[in-house]
C-alpha cells in the first residue's frame, strides 16, 4: 500500500500545475488519428451557441468511418469540414439529428430531473465540452451479491426511496438504462465495454449508442438493453486494469485532436472494487497496475467517474484516495450515499436526484464536484447559485450585501420546484435560506467588509477557545501540553470528566492539527482529512444517527493505525492513538 501511495503522490506533484484545469492545458505528440465521429461533428462544428437553426458542419459517414467494433465519434463540437454545403446538408440529414433538435431533448431531460432553469447553460458548456463518453462495466460475479440498493421515484419526483438487498447489478442496471435513453436522446456517443465477454448468446462485449446514424439509434438503445438485461454474471475475474489500458491506447491516439480542440472523453467505471488481473490472480500487484492504468489514463483528455457499487469501507477508501490523488477523477456512491457526503460538508444544499444523475453523465461542472469534497466558503456559494440557480446573466447581488443576496436568491428559488431531500426524507427548496443565515447572516454586519470571511464548518468560535482554555486563558504560552490541548478536545469543561458529543468531537478534530495544534510537528497527512460542518448535525432522530454512523465511519477510515504513514512522530502517533480511543469510545456509547 506504501508503494502505491508513493505512486498516487508523484502523480499528485506531476499533475498539480494542471488540476482544475488540465483538458485546456495539456500537450501531446501523439498524432490526432480521428477515425470515427462525434456528438460535436454532428451538433455544430465550432458554434459556441446554440439556436433553433440545422447544424451546417459536416461529418463524415458513420457507415465508412465506424469500424465492426463499434468505434465511437470523437466530440460535438469539432473542427470545420471541408465539404462542400450540399453533400454536408445531404450528410446531416442521413447521419445525425439536428442541433436544435439535441438541445430540445437535453433541455427535456434537464427539465423532467427538475433541474432550475438557468442550470441549463451551465449543462450545455459541459455537453460542448465533451468529445464522447465511454463505460467500462463489470460483469463479474461478485455482481451478484445482493446488497445494493435500487431506486424507488415516485410520479414527479415527489419521493424517491430504494428497494434495498438487490444485486449489484441491479442497481447498475437501473443507472445504465438511464444513460443509454439519455444518450441516445440528446445525442452522446456513447460506447459501453464489458469487462469480461459476455459470449455469443448474448451480444457483443463492447457495443455503442449515438455513434451511428439517427436512423440506427433506437437499435442500439434496444441492443443496449438487450445485452446489460442478459449478462451471465459467471466469471470470477475483473481485469480491470487491462481493459484499461486498451481504452488509454485508443484515446492516446486522439489526445492531440481531442486537446486542440478543448475536448475531453468521460470514463465511467462502474464497479464494486475487486480486481484481478485477466488470468483471475489477485494481490498488491494486481492493485499497483489498476493504480498505474489509471495514472496514465488520468495524464489524457479525459474525465474519469468511478461509480461504486459496494457499500465495502476499505474499497471507498482506497478509491477515494485515488480521488484525491489524481486530475479528474471523481468517485461516486449511489444517490443516498453521496447525498450524505454533500451534507455533512454543505447542508444548505437539498442533493436532488437531478444533480446525481448530472454527475454520472459527465455533465456537471468541477464546482458541482467539490460540493462532497469540502465546505463551500459564501462566495463558493455565490458562485454556485449563480451557475446552477439563477444564471450568469442574472446580476444576483453579492453577499457583502447579504440582505440583497438572500432576498433575490429566495425570490429565485421561489420559481423553482421543491425536491426530495433524502437526508430529511420530505421535499425542500434547493437552498435552505435559514440555513445559509444561521451559518452566514448572524455574522454579516461584523465580517462581510472582510475578503477573508468564510465559513469552515469546524466549529466556530471553538478554534481558539481550546488553546485558550488549555494555556489557562493566555493563548501564547509555551508551556500547553499535547496532553492538554486533546483533553479540552475530548471532554467537556470545567471538570473535563464526560466526554463531548460526537458531532463536537468529528466537528472541532481539526483543531488538534497543525497549525492551530502547535504543541505537534506538521505533517503532510493532518491536509487529508476534510472538514465537516456543525450545520449538518442540527437535526435529531433517525437522521442525526445516519449523519453521525457515516462521519464517524469516514473518521475511523482516517485515523485506523494501518492508514498512518509509517514516518510519524511519537507525538503524532500519540495525538492519532488518543482521538482513535476517544472516537471508538463515544461511538460505543452513542450509536451502537
Amino acid at each position: 500500500m506504501d508503494d502505491i501511495e508513493s505512486k498516487l503522490h508523484k502523480s499528485s506533484l506531476d499533475n498539480n500545475h494542471k488540476r482544475r484545469s488540465p483538458r485546456h492545458r495539456r500537450k501531446y505528440n501523439d498524432s490526432f488519428h480521428n477515425s470515427c465521429l462525434s456528438h460535436t461533428d454532428y451538433l455544430g462544428g465550432e458554434s459556441s451557441s446554440f439556436d433553433n437553426s440545422p447544424t451546417k458542419s459536416s461529418h463524415q459517414s458513420s457507415k465508412s468511418s465506424t469500424t465492426t467494433t463499434t468505434t465511437c465519434p470523437a466530440s460535438p463540437h469539432s473542427s470545420k469540414s471541408t465539404q462542400s454545403s450540399k453533400s454536408i446538408q445531404s450528410h446531416a440529414s442521413k447521419s445525425a439529428p439536428s442541433l436544435s433538435s439535441c438541445m430540445k431533448y437535453l433541455r427535456h431531460y434537464t427539465d423532467s430531473l427538475q433541474l432550475p432553469a438557468a442550470s441549463f447553460e451551465s449543462v450545455v458548456k459541459c455537453y460542448e465540452s465533451i468529445d464522447s463518453r465511454k463505460w467500462l462495466i463489470q460483469n463479474s460475479a461478485s455482481m451478484k451479491i445482493q446488497d445494493s440498493h435500487c431506486l424507488k421515484i415516485g410520479p414527479n419526483l415527489d419521493y424517491i426511496g430504494s428497494d434495498d438487498e438487490v444485486s449489484r447489478w441491479e442497481e447498475l442496471s437501473q443507472c445504465s438504462n438511464f444513460h443509454v435513453k439519455m444518450s441516445a436522446r440528446c445525442w452522446i456517443p456513447t460506447e459501453f465495454w464489458l469487462v469480461n465477454d459476455p459470449g455469443p448468446d448474448v451480444g457483443n462485449q463492447r457495443f455503442s449508442v449515438a455513434c451511428g446514424s439517427k436512423e440506427d439509434v433506437r437499435e442500439e438503445r434496444e441492443m443496449a438493453h438487450d445485452i446489460i438485461s442478459n449478462v451471465p454474471l459467471e466469471q470470477k475475474r475483473n481485469p480491470l486494469a487491462f481493459q484499461l489500458r486498451r481504452i488509454e491506447r485508443r484515446i492516446a491516439r486522439k489526445a492531440l485532436g481531442l486537446t486542440f480542440n478543448n475536448k475531453h472523453i468521460v470514463l465511467m467505471l462502474c464497479t464494486d472494487g475487486y480486481l484481478s488481473d485477466e488470468f483471475g490472480c489477485e494481490g498488491s500487484a494486481v492493485n499497483r497496475d489498476f493504480v498505474d492504468s489509471l495514472v496514465a489514463l488520468s495524464k489524457l483528455p479525459v474525465k474519469i467517474i468511478v461509480r461504486l457499487y459496494t457499500d465495502d469501507d476499505r474499497i471507498i477508501d482506497f478509491f477515494n484516495r485515488l480521488d484525491s490523488k489524481l486530475t479528474d477523477i471523481e468517485v461516486l456512491d449511489d444517490y443516498f450515499g453521496e447525498a450524505m457526503e454533500m451534507y455533512l460538508h454543505n447542508p444548505w444544499l437539498t442533493y436532488g436526484l437531478g444533480l446525481h444523475r448530472l454527475r454520472e453523465a459527465g455533465l456537471a461542472s468541477d464546482l458541482i464536484g467539490e460540493l462532497d469534497e469540502r465546505c463551500f466558503t459564501i462566495y463558493d456559494i455565490h458562485r454556485f447559485c449563480q451557475e446552477f440557480i439563477t444564471g450568469e446573466k442574472v446580476d444576483l447581488p453579492h453577499p457583502r450585501n447579504w440582505d440583497a443576496f438572500i432576498s433575490s436568491l429566495a425570490n429565485a428559488l421561489s420559481n423553482e420546484k421543491q425536491q426530495w431531500n433524502p437526508i430529511m426524507r420530505r421535499q425542500t427548496a434547493w437552498i435552505d435560506i435559514k440555513k445559509l443565515e444561521k451559518m452566514f447572516g448572524r455574522r454579516k454586519r461584523h465580517s462581510m467588509s472582510n475578503t477573508s470571511f468564510q465559513y469552515s464548518g469546524a466549529g466556530v468560535g471553538r478554534r481558539e477557545s481550546l488553546s485558550s482554555e488549555a494555556s489557562g486563558g493566555d493563548s501564547n504560552r509555551d508551556d500547553v501540553t499535547l496532553e492538554q490541548v486533546i483533553q479540552r478536545w475530548s471532554h467537556q469543561p470545567p471538570d473535563y470528566k464526560k466526554l463531548n458529543s460526537m458531532q463536537d468531537l468529528l466537528v472541532n478534530m481539526p483543531m488538534l492539527f497543525p497549525p492551530t495544534n502547535t504543541t505537534v510537528e506538521s505533517h503532510e497527512y493532518f491536509g487529508k482529512w476534510k472538514s465537516l460542518s456543525r450545520e449538518a448535525f442540527t437535526g435529531e432522530g433517525e437522521e442525526l444517527n445516519s449523519l453521525l454512523k457515516r462521519a464517524a465511519r469516514r473518521s475511523k477510515l482516517f485515523l485506523h493505525p494501518d492508514k498512518l504513514p509509517k514516518d510519524m512522530t511519537k507525538s503524532q502517533t500519540l495525538l492519532f492513538q488518543t482521538i482513535w480511543d476517544v472516537v471508538q469510545e463515544q461511538e460505543m456509547k452513542t450509536l451502537r
